[in-house]
Formats: structure tokens, C-alpha cells, sequence
């Protein structure tokens, strides 16, 4: 296990110095993963976005057959600003038993706890009874969108992995469900003016006032209807403002403002028919007021990206596995995303469940601890012999 330990760390050190930060080309870690794995002889491909700047990674070992188990990981991580960081957030920093660095814990460190174990699964592939898969996905961050693709590449190469791991900074503590996300962006736009005659101008802001307040009385009406049953907390779909932003000056009628808003629905809710109300009351109030002012007075709600809910299903493969492997601790949800809805959505029962703290992603001085790695590098260990034993 010392020479695991060793070699996670080292690989870690490496992924840490790509600094691959969310909505940036992700083209050069993608391409160190994909040369380690193809000089253990194992085959990858690679799906890239549209853009052709982003890529997903997709690695088998084993059996080429149905089922097996993802390991899934994002390869992004959240910007660094070099204020309140000890040293340079993109190279790995070993102290006090804590290695450093942004991504260390959030998910770099579960990559490379996976990169370290490839050999011993390689080398056991003749006797592994199921196929082993590394899925590694850009753009997590900002809305899933590497993990969006993934069902239609599942699809594409028939591939059907019966279990999804999902390695985000859990604890090593298993979550088996969790909210969706519907990100989105409402633009108005109206007619600009001087604030001293406001007659025949359409002021955007007040118009997104009103939005904003109907998605409020929404969200309120949400909140007064909790599902008693549900495992989330809070136990009802959510709708969230979260940035504003227009006018150019106090004496200036604004002709444009956007801002940034959010759904964020129980599994079993339909954040589409939540936005299709918004709508709604856009299409039917707002825009016939906007347009007997101005004919061009518009009002556009934008989709920025869906990370679909994973519904909690304690009684699925991919719990039973990590209580086999690791604890009977009973598995929890949360109300943020990850990458476990678009899995679940392709029929692969998934469990979110890695290395490292939630506390210690997303801030300066990011750390995953050398116990965590040693845990991580445990839990893969007894995967592997769970994958090449007889049951």
C-alpha cells in the first residue's frame, strides 16, 4: 500500500499542475491521462465537446461485456485567485500530512487514486469477471456539461455499465441522491432614455423587477408545499436569484438588464414545467405591457445548462457495493449536483461517494489529506478483489 500511496501522490502532484480551470480547454490533463493509460495498454477514447476544445475520457480494462462499475471523476476545477493561498494553488504543497493544492480534494485526488490502482486492475484483467471504467468529464463546475454528453456516448458505443462510483469528496461516506440543477440567464431588453421624460420607454429593470419577484411568490408558494416524504432537506424544490446587472447611470432609463437565476428541483419534480409557469407569466403579463410601448421590447430566458436529479435508491446495486466494500453507514442525499444525475439518467445505478471533505474544496489553500488518499487507495483495493473473486 506504501507504494500506491507513493504513486497517487506523485500522480496528483501532476494533475494539480494542469491548471484546468472550469469553461477553459481542458486539452493538456486530458492528454497526460490519456498517455499513462494507453502506455498500460489500455484503450481510450476521448468524446470532445462541440467546441472541439473540451474533452471526456473513457478507459476499459476487463471483460468486454454489460455491467461493470464507473469510476467517474471531473477533470475541471474552480478558479484560483492567488490571494490567501500559501503558495502557487497549482503546485501540489506537501505538508503536515495535507497536500495542497487547487483540485487537490475537489476531484483531482480521487483521479489519481484511480490512475494508481490502472496496473493492478491491468494486470489482473484475465481474471477480472466485470469490466472496470474510467470516466473523467469536463465542466463539472458550471453545469455538467462533459457528464451531459455521457448517456448519448454510452449509447453510441453500446456500452452499459451496471454501477456508476462517482468519487467527489464525500467522507467516504455514501450519498445516493441528490437535487437537480436548471441553470439559467433572463435577458430583457427595452428602450433606453433620459430619466427626466420617461414616456414611451420601456425600463428593462423594472420589468425584471417583476420577474424576479414573480419567481419569488413561486419559489414561496414551493416552500409552503413540502414533500413529508422526501429525504432532502429542505424537502421542496427551490428558485434562486443569484446576480443582477444593468443601466449605465441613475439619470438613464435602462433599455437592457440580465440576470442569473436557478432551479434547483426534487428528483421526482419537473423543473421544466416550473420554468414553463415563468414563462407563462412572461409570455401573458410582462411582454404584452413591454410591447405596446415598443414593438422590439423583448424578454428571453435562457437555459444555461440541466444537471438532471439522481433519486435516492438505497436499496441499489451501487449502495449494496460500497456497504460490501467499505461501510453499513447509512447512505445520505444532498441538495447540491454532481455528475451522478446524467448516470443515472442512462440507467447505471450510481452512488457519489470519495475521498477527502466537502469543507476543504473551493477556498484557498484546498487540501485532501495523505489519510484520505490511503482511504481512497483502500476502497479501490477491495474493488479489486471484489472484481477478480468469485463473488
Amino acid at each position: 500500500m506504501r507504494d500506491l500511496q507513493v504513486t497517487a501522490e506523485a500522480l496528483l502532484a501532476d494533475l494539480v499542475g494542469f491548471p484546468s480551470v472550469t469553461g477553459t480547454p481542458n486539452g493538456a490533463i486530458v492528454g497526460y491521462i490519456k498517455d499513462y493509460l494507453e502506455n498500460l495498454n489500455i484503450p481510450v477514447r476521448i468524446d470532445a465537446h462541440e467546441d472541439g476544445e473540451r474533452f471526456n475520457l473513457f478507459a476499459t480494462i476487463g471483460p468486454q461485456i454489460d455491467g461493470g462499475i464507473v469510476l467517474s471523476g471531473h477533470t475541471d476545477v474552480v478558479p484560483a485567485n492567488s490571494a490567501g493561498w500559501t503558495g502557487d494553488p497549482f503546485t501540489l504543497r506537501k505538508q503536515d500530512g495535507r497536500l495542497y493544492g487547487r483540485g487537490a480534494v475537489d476531484m483531482k485526488g480521487f483521479l489519481a487514486i484511480a490512475l494508481a490502482l490502472a496496473p493492478l486492475f491491468k494486470q489482473a484483467e484475465g481474471e477480472m469477471r466485470l469490466p472496470l471504467h474510467y470516466a473523467f468529464t469536463f465542466d463539472e463546475e458550471v453545469g455538467s456539461f462533459g457528464a451531459a454528453q455521457m448517456p448519448a456516448f454510452l449509447q453510441k458505443h453500446q456500452i452499459k455499465p451496471a454501477i456508476a462510483i462517482i468519487g467527489e469528496p464525500t467522507g467516504m461516506r455514501p450519498f445516493i441522491g441528490h437535487k437537480g440543477g436548471l441553470e439559467l440567464i433572463a435577458e430583457l431588453h427595452g428602450t433606453a432614455g433620459h430619466a427626466s421624460d420617461p414616456r414611451g420607454t420601456v425600463n428593462s429593470i423594472y420589468y425584471a423587477a417583476r420577474l424576479i419577484r414573480f419567481i419569488e411568490e413561486k419559489a414561496k408558494s414551493l416552500a409552503a408545499r413540502p414533500n413529508a416524504q422526501s429525504p432532502f432537506d429542505p424537502p421542496y424544490s427551490t428558485l434562486s436569484v443569484g446576480r443582477i446587472e444593468g443601466g449605465e447611470a441613475r439619470n438613464i432609463i435602462p433599455n437592457s438588464c440580465r440576470f442569473l437565476w436557478e432551479i434547483r428541483p426534487l428528483p421526482d419534480d419537473d423543473a421544466h414545467a416550473i420554468l414553463a409557469e415563468i414563462q407563462y407569466y412572461v409570455d401573458q403579463h410582462l411582454l404584452p405591457e413591454m410591447k405596446a410601448i415598443h414593438a422590439d421590447a423583448r424578454i428571453e430566458l435562457i437555459i444555461d445548462s440541466w444537471c438532471p436529479g439522481m433519486q435516492a435508491r438505497p436499496d441499489s446495486a451501487a449502495a449494496a457495493l460500497v456497504a460490501r466494500l467499505w461501510t453499513n453507514a447509512a447512505p445520505q442525499v444532498v441538495s447540491f449536483g454532481t455528475d451522478g444525475g446524467h448516470f443515472q439518467s442512462a440507467g447505471i445505478e450510481t452512488i457519489v461517494f470519495g475521498p477527502g471533505g466537502m469543507t476543504e474544496m473551493h477556498q484557498p489553500d484546498e487540501f485532501i489529506s495523505c489519510a484520505a488518499i490511503a482511504e481512497g487507495l483502500q476502497f479501490l483495493t477491495a474493488l479489486h478483489g471484489y472484481m477478480v473473486s468469485d463473488q
